[in-house]
């Protein structure tokens, strides 16, 4: 790492980057969605109690990471998570996760002890669930010139693979179940929504089951890009994790 906490680890599919804002305080790990990277956590950064050790990476072929030659799965970025975690060397860490980054996120936990919790930020339980709103939700009420931004990002990010490597990625996602892992968790889980286009449907059809270890958050007036609509509301619940993690008996 260099003293900015800007750094890559070398693992066998080429350079993973991340960055560590250091600290002595809790460890905060913030995985992006589809399309983004560590830049979209900017402004949820700047929110987060002092003290709090951030640190984010960026997925394969996303930022500043490298390209892989190879087909990958969502469980192959769980793989770089649990590396990550490795090579930080954290007792515990909070896992926060976007989208995309939430499915990972899931899927780290359900493998590694040192996962003390996890915040999904619209981290879907299945990719279907996304059609749990009604409407045009998805960019909120973000303007127009922030929705470029991070369509053109989007774009850029996925011309980077080879056709067949992408859709073999989607694929997986596709694939992707987590409710057995949410049904049996036994760590402090916070699910956070925004309410645009919620209807009374809307929680069954998201899927996530019951299970007392699960808080929910409904964040008024936002759509799907949580960390650019509502980063004081999304560091909030960040320490709201914190806060069930390091002292799970409060």
């Amino acid at each position: 790492m260099t003293p900015e906490g800007m750094g890559t680890i070398r693992t066998d599919w080429g350079q993973m980057a991340c960055r560590d804002a250091g600290g002595a305080g809790p460890a905060v790990l913030l995985l992006h969605g589809t399309g983004c990277d560590s830049s979209d956590w900017a402004a949820v950064l700047r929110e987060l109690p002092p003290g709090v050790r951030a640190v984010t990476m960026d997925f394969r072929g996303h930022g500043r990471s490298s390209i892989p030659a190879a087909a990958f799965e969502l469980p192959d970025l769980a793989d770089d998570v649990l590396r990550l975690i490795r090579e930080l060397g954290p007792a515990r860490v909070l896992l926060v996760g976007h989208s995309l980054g939430g499915m990972v996120a899931m899927e780290a936990a359900r493998r590694c002890p040192a996962v003390a919790g996890l915040v999904l930020l619209e981290g879907w339980t299945r990719l279907s669930a996304a059609g749990a709103f009604d409407g045009d939700r998805f960019y909120g009420t973000l303007p127009r010139a922030a929705v470029d931004r991070i369509q053109r990002k989007s774009e850029q990010t996925r011309r980077r693979f080879p056709p067949a490597l992408w859709d073999h990625f989607w694929h997986s996602l596709e694939r992707f179940d987590g409710c057995d892992y949410l049904r049996t968790a036994r760590i402090p889980i916070i699910e956070v929504y925004g309410d645009m286009g919620r209807t009374d449907r809307t929680e069954a059809l998201l899927g996530v089951p019951d299970n007392p270890c699960i808080e929910w958050i409904w964040i008024p007036g936002a759509g799907h890009y949580l960390p650019h609509e509502s980063p004081r509301q999304v560091a909030r619940a960040c320490s709201r994790g914190i806060e069930k993690t390091v002292y799970p008996g409060d």
